[in-house]
């Protein structure tokens, strides 16, 4: 039913972005040329709903990449106590959708330094699929690709108890 609903909402918008891409050059004020700046104009028309789903998806893609690693302290071998701070998760200002950034950190008791840090980012998408709902509530995710391999290898949870 859902996707009825989105095939639906799909046609509308083609014959809205027709209509648009019509009207605009003519509400501009183009006089001459109208039907060369329509044709130019319906590709625009017609993406900017997911435009910033786009180039969000890009952005977050390209945050993950450089940002979502693991950070072990030299030290961290020598550890035999740790307690877990949990940072609040914050918003991460700059980008086209909405970025959140979950920040992970160890800390060895004995030392009060931090031994394993890493970033995890998280967002429900742009116009279309975070705030109409199209997404369904669904986020999208990203950890550091080797986090789970760093915490059994270190023995996190064992750490965490003692």
């Amino acid at each position: 039913m859902s996707f009825l609903i989105f095939l639906m909402g799909v046609a509308l918008w083609f014959a809205a972005a027709i209509w648009l891409s019509k009207r605009i050059p003519r509400w501009v004020g183009v006089a001459k040329h109208t039907t060369a700046a329509s044709v130019l104009l319906f590709p625009l028309v017609l993406t900017a709903p997911i435009a910033d789903e786009l180039i969000g998806r890009w952005q977050f893609n390209r945050l993950c990449e450089r940002e979502a690693v693991v950070t072990l302290s030299p030290d961290s071998g020598r550890v035999k106590r740790a307690r877990h701070n949990d940072d609040p998760i914050a918003e991460v200002g700059g980008y086209v959708i909405p970025v959140r950034v979950q920040r992970v950190e160890y800390v060895d008791v004995d030392t009060g330094k931090p031994f394993l840090t890493y970033k995890a980012f998280h967002t429900y998408g742009g116009f279309l699929f975070g705030r109409l709902g199209l997404g369904l509530g669904q986020s999208t995710s990203c950890w550091p690709k080797d986090w789970i391999e760093v915490t059994n290898k270190l023995n996190t949870d064992q750490l965490l108890k003692q």
